[in-house]
């Protein structure tokens, strides 16, 4: 933590003293989390990262007169109890909080409004030690649902028994939750669906379905993992389908975060679903979205590609040209695709820069010896300029929108009817 930051929270405990030996007998501690870290991490670095939270904690200080403990690098956890409990009611501290949090925080050239929880917990200062209030706020947060936008606040009494709040909380999402968006990608040499795009989202009665890559920060590891699995599940049961009805889709292509890809038995449980639905490998591309190793760890996350790789599955990168990736983890990790996106392909039929961007990645990858996509393609310039200037595949709004399974049947039926008229309508021609 910044020097400042403790040297304001020490001249705090001396101004507050007194109103802190009043309320002795009382103890709020806090414990707030940042919950969107893999993307702040990736878009604004480590050091800023850090140097928003102690702005962030100055504030708390300042304002809620927190007293903070000292945080470690890279940490993304305030943790610090309240100098003078009595002060406010616990509707007003939540009121208080809230506006904290909600507010930007100022950083050069920069002004950020992270996701946050935060969990206050009461309790008496003779009976309950300050480590047992920090542990049950974050069991608590385990309550709090990963799916609303803004975060949440929620203010606890330490349970009367001694015992831990929430200590088994009911899981709050489940495979039935789980819902696939698919997106076709289209051969730029045939003319043929080249693979399709699913994308796993969350989606309740009480809530507006969202992608799990948007809230993926804020969910408990097991509960990443258990709804991928589902999504996966969903995936490969409509290829399964897919093929049922006489259409051939070469694969489905699916993201995989670091995290899931540092489950140690993910590789065998991909294994087991492709057995399961007599399905080739091949057919099954898993894509890597993040620098290998940035969440997970890189050992495990290595692990799991290279067992991937042997399986035989396709394993591709997105987001090329952003970083998630060194040329040697292309070459060690098998990557057989790779996928730029919007950041390259606004405008490039009509900007100069992006050209030049985009035929240097597709040099780079010609040299390399992997295939390209090209994502995020709204218009239709766009998409004719990609497909000429050698993509082997394009995928965006002006191919064809999001659609839900259904959608997807009536879409890969009426694609293949498309087709099979091509030649006849050339000859007739």
């Amino acid at each position: 933590m910044a020097y400042g930051i403790g040297a304001a929270a020490t001249r705090l405990a001396k101004l507050v003293k007194g109103g802190a030996d009043e309320g002795r007998n009382t103890r709020l501690a806090l414990v707030l989390r940042l919950e969107n870290v893999v993307q702040l991490r990736a878009s604004i670095g480590q050091a800023r990262m850090d140097q928003m939270l102690d702005r962030l904690t100055l504030r708390l200080v300042s304002e809620a007169r927190l007293l903070p403990q000292t945080r470690g690098a890279g940490a993304t956890e305030i943790l610090g109890v309240f100098a003078n409990p009595q002060a406010l009611t616990p509707a007003q501290l939540i009121q208080q909080l809230q506006a904290i949090c909600r507010t930007g925080i100022d950083l050069p050239e920069l002004r950020i409004v992270p996701v946050i929880n935060a969990v206050i917990v009461a309790g008496t200062a003779h009976r309950h030690e300050l480590a047992a209030l920090y542990a049950t706020a974050r069991l608590a947060m385990q309550n709090l649902d990963p799916l609303t936008e803004s975060g949440h606040v929620l203010y606890l009494d330490m349970p009367q028994d001694g015992g831990v709040f929430g200590a088994s909380p009911e899981p709050l999402l489940s495979a039935q939750d789980v819902e696939l968006r698919f997106q076709p990608q289209i051969c730029c040499d045939t003319g043929q669906v080249s693979a399709l795009r699913a994308v796993i989202r969350i989606a309740r009665p009480d809530t507006e379905a969202v992608d799990i890559a948007d809230v993926q920060s804020r969910l408990e590891e097991d509960t990443l993992v258990s709804l991928t699995h589902a999504g996966l599940r969903l995936a490969l049961s409509a290829l399964r389908g897919w093929d049922r009805l006489g259409i051939w889709v070469p694969f489905v292509s699916l993201s995989l975060p670091g995290a899931v890809l540092a489950d140690p038995i993910i590789a065998d449980t991909i294994a087991w679903e492709l057995d399961r639905f007599d399905l080739d490998p091949a057919r099954l591309e898993l894509e890597v979205i993040e620098p290998i190793g940035q969440s997970g760890g890189r050992l495990p996350v290595g692990e799991s590609l290279q067992r991937l790789t042997g399986l035989g599955c396709r394993i591709a990168l997105g987001e090329f040209g952003t970083g998630s990736a060194g040329l040697a983890d292309m070459r060690r990790f098998g990557i057989g695709r790779v996928r730029i996106g919007r950041e390259f392909t606004a405008g490039c039929d009509r900007r100069g820069d992006q050209q030049r961007m985009i035929l240097a990645i597709i040099a780079l990858a010609e040299h390399l010896n992997v295939a390209t996509l090209a994502d995020g393609v709204d218009t239709q310039a766009e998409c004719a300029f990609l497909t000429q200037i050698g993509f082997n595949a394009v995928q965006g709004a002006a191919v064809a929108p999001w659609m839900d399974t259904e959608d997807a049947d009536s879409f890969l039926m009426e694609h293949v009817h498309a087709m099979a008229a091509i030649p006849a309508m050339r000859s007739g021609a």
